[in-house]
């Protein structure tokens, strides 16, 4: 299962995929949300809580 995770979250820092991951999940496939409307930034520092 780790693995599956690993996968997923490396095919998430591509923005095109996390665009289209984002518009089909919460705006029905509408282009609500574009690449160019996406910024890079550190998930390293992210921390798990609970």
């Amino acid at each position: 299962m780790a693995e599956k995770d690993i996968t997923q979250k490396v095919l998430e820092q591509y923005n095109d995929v996390f665009m289209d991951i984002v518009n089909v999940l919460l705006f029905n496939g509408e282009m609500v949300v574009r690449e160019d409307d996406l910024i890079d930034l550190p998930t390293s520092s992210s921390k798990k809580i609970g």
